[in-house]
């Protein structure tokens, strides 16, 4: 029996988070690199997904063959509504990706909480993803139904099959692909798998006892409502003694020492500050441990990260997504902000990018765009930091980075760490153009407009502080938390680019 929190999160850092500001006010991560996958807009569909649809939500993360995958729900409008359909896009460097296709034929599919799965037996990565029984809205206790297919080794698809439940579909059983047909086994007996989605709905009688109201001597399953449970989209991790550690919405966390067959009553740590987004937590390839999660019980940004040794202590909270653009779009169910953070779990990764010592983090920005973010596990402070939109792209080479802006409503922005002072140089590929510069320490932030003198030229600038500080190079002004702004049909299109290059001159 556990006798304290299975999680402690060390240091005062959630004491002096500011709600006010898109980045808390903490520091950001050295060296991250956000980029978008996928952006939304109603005006230019031949840019987007072909339809102008704006919802875009509950995402997964795979590695495959050397290439990384994206998946997610789409909805035109609202959030679990017809017209649906699950999309992936694919990136073999994690900055360019391609533009999104159908992961199952629409009508076919709902969304699940994840949509890769890696059977090690037999060596093929499967897409799983909710039955579709009709056009109703889709509600967690209709997922029982799944529907799967192959990702095969060159990154084709294969033919939808039924997984689990009836349907008008043939049965895996009946594909004739001996493999696939024991990839599909392992998978249905993956029970720690499985209990991802919410109350352990794929289980059925095997799900943690937790679920079962009756399991709680107060009759109900913990939380804010009867939605707002314990137990609603679980991540784990495994200790080196073999714990396993499980985390849901809300910070539940249970444990496991017998490889999910028995599971303690779900507690939430004290220091354990989060709310109705998801909590990631993962063993990183360098062995160490990390969370990534939303640290307010009501706001959905910015998203942080926490590391430690043991699976249990982590501390030196850090941004790792720390910009918030406006919502452009109204829905069902939106809240702004980078949220429902995955990782590439142990179940959806092959192993073929073990070499690269990153984490790579995938989240929608406020239910309508999707992003990831590659986080170093070796964090070096001198490292740029980017936040790369599709319309606003970022590109470092070498020493320098170049920044981009095509898009209406956000900006390129790169971040760099400094000690006392720094100096750059910037030049600007355009007429009247202004970059600002925001530097952040403990004495503050500062933000300063830099007039470019005159286009095609370097021009010195010079940036100090008191200590430890980061600059932030943006292509227009800070926004503060951005909330949610309906954009004027029409607008939301690219525009005249404004180019600008920044590189250190000491």
């Amino acid at each position: 029996m556990e006798t304290e929190p299975p999680i402690l999160i060390e240091g005062d850092e959630q004491s002096r988070l500011d709600p006010a500001l898109p980045d808390g006010g903490l520091r950001p991560y050295p060296g991250v690199q956000s980029y978008q996958v996928f952006r939304a807009s109603r005006d230019v569909p031949e840019l987007t997904d072909g339809k102008g649809w704006t919802y875009h939500h509950h995402i997964d993360m795979a590695c495959w063959r050397g290439r990384l995958y994206v998946g997610w729900n789409s909805c035109e409008r609202d959030e679990d509504v017809w017209p649906s359909r699950e999309l992936f896009s694919t990136s073999v460097d994690g900055r360019a990706w391609t533009d999104p296709q159908e992961l199952f034929p629409q009508g076919v599919s709902t969304p699940l909480r994840m949509y890769f799965y890696f059977a090690t037996d037999v060596g093929r990565m499967l897409a799983i993803a909710g039955g579709r029984l009709d056009t109703s809205d889709t509600d967690e206790d209709r997922k029982g139904p799944l529907v799967v297919r192959e990702i095969r080794a060159d990154h084709t698809l294969g033919d939808v099959c039924t997984l689990q439940g009836t349907g008008a579909l043939r049965h895996f059983e009946q594909c004739g692909d001996a493999a696939f047909m024991a990839a599909c086994r392992q998978l249905l007996a993956d029970r720690v798998f499985l209990e991802q989605q919410d109350r352990g709905k794929l289980l059925g009688d095997r799900r943690m006892k937790w679920h079962d109201p009756g399991a709680w001597t107060e009759g109900m399953v913990p939380g804010d409502s009867e939605k707002w449970v314990a137990g609603k989209a679980y991540s784990f991790l495994r200790r080196p003694d073999g714990l396993l550690v499980g985390v849901s919405k809300m910070g539940w966390t249970t444990t496991s020492r017998d490889d999910g067959a028995t599971w303690t009553r779900p507690l939430v740590p004290p220091t354990l500050v989060t709310g109705k987004a998801k909590v990631w937590a993962q063993q990183t390839a360098d062995g160490r441990f990390a969370l990534v999660y939303n640290p307010s019980r009501k706001n959905r940004y910015p998203l942080v990260i926490v590391r430690g040794d043991d699976g249990m202590h982590f501390r030196d909270m850090r941004i790792v997504q720390g910009e918030l653009p406006i919502q452009r779009y109204e829905g069902r169910f939106r809240s702004i902000g980078p949220q429902y953070v995955r990782g590439i779990s142990t179940w959806s990764d092959d192993g073929s990018r073990a070499g690269e010592r990153a984490m790579w983090l995938v989240y929608s920005m406020s239910k309508e765009d999707i992003w990831v973010s590659r986080v170093p596990l070796d964090g070096d402070e001198h490292a740029w930091g980017v936040y790369s939109p599709k319309w606003a792209p970022v590109k470092v080479e070498g020493d320098e980075v170049r920044l981009e802006d095509r898009d209406p409503y956000d900006y390129a922005a790169a971040t760099r760490g400094f000690r006392g002072g720094a100096s750059f140089e910037v030049m600007a590929e355009q007429l009247d153009s202004l970059l600002y510069a925001e530097i952040s320490d403990d004495t503050g932030r500062r933000t300063t407009p830099i007039e470019i003198e005159a286009a095609g030229r370097w021009q010195a600038v010079r940036v100090d502080a008191a200590g430890a500080a980061t600059v932030t190079f943006r292509t227009r002004a800070p926004r503060g938390v951005g909330g949610t702004h309906p954009v004027d049909a029409g607008t939301d299109r690219p525009i005249e680019p404004a180019v600008f290059r920044v590189r250190p001159a000491d």
